[in-house]
């Protein structure tokens, strides 16, 4: 061969790399696409195959095992997490609410009616007039102090109102703040009033009368909102833990049926007897479906029907103390000035009515509450009123210093109670009321708490054994192929 081939000469690499070979755009798509069609065509082959149909199967039963036994597990842990700080943190800011509301009643109260009793105030009552200022302050601050320590936890997911966890801290940090700086003016215009008091001067009703407005008007009126907000808070929060978690539950039970599913698969295939891995399998979902289902029916009955049934003799009780207070509070308004007492007569009808009222839900929860404290309750009303009823009579007639000795009697004429020892008897009967019916709110919380212990574990676990189960179940059927 004397002619000359190019193709057939050996080059040199740098020849090569000098002068590369171009290739189409098509050819590059071709050699990136045809090892993974090539694979994906392998795998579409075996998959027609009865064990590539199996290992299928397996997939995506392994699949829907882990993924609802996970979903259930984790939405039972937050469940779980989400009552901790129900029991610990937002029922307590509830109950402190109610305590700041009432302690600052209960301050305006006895620093109002001292202005009508003879001398100035006894040692036990200032004692309980500072005691009521210093919980307000010191409860306040707690409240504070917890809104700002929940942040980032699931306080406030209730959803009250439509509005968001940050939304439900700013409103009650903005009231509590509120009342913290409306607090130091209040008792600086109360002890200028009770300076002027003990000088004999008369412009000190006047600046008690300032000082209750504030009060009243402000300070009060703040508490009663943040009590609102932080109880109607505590019940969105148990209707929420309480509603059973059908889309966790629901994806058992599609494991459930996809399992039936499989072994049915199993048995047209093989013709065999049922696979004891699956039944095994099938008898641990199926633990798992009813130990949740037993849960959330136990958390529904103690969040809903129990909670609710506890929680509206303690609202009825919070409330109606509070009145009291305010009806003791219009008493001594209405005498220092020297006005009709009308308006008051029908706030305390009203008064009375609420807590009648109150009295009687608490007495329907039956061993909830002491049936003693009730009757101490309702006697030391019907005292109250009785007092009210001749502290009215004087009023109209014009006889103020008979009135003044009604309202600070201790005990009335022929044995009966007077009206201070019949008011201090009812705030005592309410509070201790109002202890025992929240420690029963709390035990039905604490009851759904303890519907929920163990069953995220417990679930976690027993998918975990179906899925073991099921693949100890199929080994034999895919060692036939082998």
């Amino acid at each position: 061969m004397s002619a000359h081939t190019p193709e057939l000469d050996d080059d040199w690499l740098d020849t090569l790399e000098a002068n590369p070979q171009h290739r189409s755009p098509w050819q590059v798509l071709q050699d990136t696409f045809t090892g993974p069609a090539r694979w994906f065509r392998r795998m579409r082959l075996f998959a027609a195959t009865t064990p590539g149909q199996i290992i299928a199967m397996m997939l995506v039963l392994t699949l829907s095992l882990v993924a609802a036994g996970f979903s259930m597990s984790q939405s039972m842990a937050s469940r779980q997490r989400a009552l901790d700080t129900l029991i610990t943190s937002t029922e307590p800011m509830a109950n402190s609410a109610h305590l700041l509301y009432s302690s600052l009643s209960q301050a305006d109260t006895i620093s109002t009616t001292s202005f009508v009793q003879p001398g100035l105030l006894t040692q036990d009552q200032l004692g309980t007039y500072l005691a009521s200022i210093d919980r307000a302050a010191v409860t306040a601050a707690d409240i504070l102090a917890s809104t700002v320590a929940s942040v980032g936890t699931s306080f406030g997911s209730g959803g009250v109102g439509g509005q968001s966890a940050d939304e439900v801290r700013s409103q009650i940090s903005d009231l509590v703040t509120g009342i913290l700086r409306d607090l130091p003016v209040y008792t600086a215009i109360m002890e200028r009033a009770k300076v002027n008091q003990r000088l004999g001067n008369p412009v000190g009703v006047a600046y008690m009368t300032e000082a209750s407005s504030v009060m009243r008007e402000q300070m009060l009126r703040s508490a009663e909102d943040l009590s609102t907000l932080t109880q109607n808070e505590v019940a969105a929060e148990v209707q929420r833990l309480s509603s059973p978690q059908w889309v966790p539950l629901s994806g058992l039970v599609a494991a459930l049926i996809f399992l039936l599913v499989a072994q049915w698969w199993l048995w047209r295939v093989f013709r065999r007897r049922l696979n004891r891995g699956f039944l095994a399998a099938t008898a641990a979902i199926l633990v798992a479906i009813c130990w949740v289902g037993v849960s959330n029916y136990q958390s529904w009955q103690n969040g809903v029907i129990g909670f609710e049934r506890a929680a509206e003799p303690w609202q009825r009780l919070a409330d109606a103390r509070i009145d009291a207070q305010e009806s003791r509070t219009d008493e001594t308004l209405a005498l220092l000035s020297r006005q009709s007492v009308t308006k008051s007569s029908q706030s305390f009808d009203l008064t009375y009515l609420h807590v009648s009222q109150a009295l009687d839900a608490a007495e329907a929860l039956g061993g909830a509450t002491s049936d003693a404290t009730i009757a101490s309750a309702r006697q030391a009303l019907d005292d109250w009123s009785a007092a009210h009823q001749e502290l009215v009579s004087a009023l109209i007639d014009g006889r103020f210093e008979d009135a003044i000795g009604i309202l600070n009697a201790q005990d009335g004429e022929g044995g009966q109670v007077g009206s201070v020892t019949a008011f201090a008897q009812l705030e005592d009967d309410l509070q201790e009321l109002i202890n025992q019916t929240r420690e029963n709110t709390r035990v039905y919380i604490n009851a759904s708490l303890d519907a929920t212990r163990l069953v995220s574990g417990a679930v976690a676990a027993l998918t975990a054994f179906a899925v073991l189960c099921i693949w100890i179940g199929i080994r034999r059927r895919l060692g036939e192929y082998m």
